[in-house]
């Protein structure tokens, strides 16, 4: 008989990755590629109340965000990763119709092996819709 380790059993999943990709991803945005790491049906969820199912709807937002934020770019401020969660501080920034902006936010990923299968997007709404002139809901 062998003798049973009392040392925690390491996750299945990490979601460093996910991290990095994030940050590479923002650095120069393009939703119209796919970036190969998001799940067939990823679930994305937003302050709106919206539920997107699918890349096609959850880049689809971006796209929309991107129409409104030509040069939006957001950067890692801080993270933490807890097995197949990563969560992201960011800081969000571009040119809109006021002029330059900056604002921060929270996205919270989970992974499946190397596929984002779910993010949660926090951010300050009103922020928004003073920056850009349309409320969330209209991306």
């Amino acid at each position: 008989m062998t003798a049973r380790s009392n040392r925690a059993i390491e996750p299945t999943a990490d979601a460093t990755w996910a991290v990095e990709h994030f940050a590479r991803f923002w650095a120069n945005p393009d939703p119209t590629k796919p970036t190969g790491r998001l799940a067939k049906d990823i679930i994305g969820r937003w302050l709106d109340g919206r539920t997107l199912s699918g890349i096609d709807d959850y880049m689809g937002r971006l796209i929309k965000i991107g129409a409104l934020i030509p040069d939006i770019r957001l950067e890692v401020v801080e993270h933490a990763v807890n097995g197949n969660f990563a969560f992201i501080r960011w800081r969000a920034h571009g040119t809109e119709r006021k002029g330059p902006f900056e604002m921060y936010g929270v996205d919270r990923l989970c992974v499946n092996g190397d596929q984002i299968t779910e993010n949660i997007v926090h951010f300050d709404t009103a922020t928004f819709e003073d920056l850009v002139g349309a409320p969330l809901s209209s991306t």
